[in-house]
């Protein structure tokens, strides 16, 4: 049974590390940096099987440019068992030896990295491989509404413009 409505992931960033693991395998675990003319010029149209999601994934990084890839490959890249997944702290360091001639600051890979995984987000939500918005639940405890992380305090002048 295949509900027309589920998606093949449920976030970008799961679908961002199938990607880089199946490219390290494509490769023979000799990857080398992911550049822009790698990338598929379309996206297949029906995704049957884990080459149809890969090339799909691909489409969805077109327009990047070739830091902002880097970037990606960096942070959802593979890892070795027991390795802890790489901090944008980490990716900082790694970038300023990949482009020196680039001055990294951690703001500006945080920036690069929402910006690049925006527009991977927006192409998988066209092609209908992750959900549309994910859908936050409010908890209401003792004058305090939980959502996600934040906790919000609801006061008398929220109540009244509520």
């Amino acid at each position: 049974m295949c509900e027309e409505n589920k998606t093949r992931f449920r976030r970008a960033e799961e679908a961002l590390r199938f990607y880089f693991r199946l490219r390290e395998l494509l490769h023979s675990g000799r990857t080398r940096r992911l550049m822009a003319d790698e990338l598929p010029a379309d996206a297949c149209p029906t995704a049957a099987n884990a080459i149809d999601d890969y090339q799909c994934i691909g489409w969805c990084m077109r327009g990047l440019d070739e830091i902002a890839l880097w970037l990606l490959s960096e942070i959802y890249g593979p890892t070795c068992f027991g390795v802890h997944r790489r901090t944008l702290a980490h990716t900082c360091r790694a970038g300023r030896l990949e482009f020196p001639q680039h001055e990294f600051r951690l703001r500006e890979v945080g920036m690069i990295h929402e910006r690049a995984l925006g527009v991977v987000k927006r192409g998988l939500r066209e092609l209908g491989m992750i959900p549309s918005r994910q859908v936050r639940t409010a908890r209401v405890r003792r004058g305090m509404i939980a959502v996600g992380k934040h906790a919000h305090l609801q006061g008398d002048r929220a109540a009244e413009r509520g």
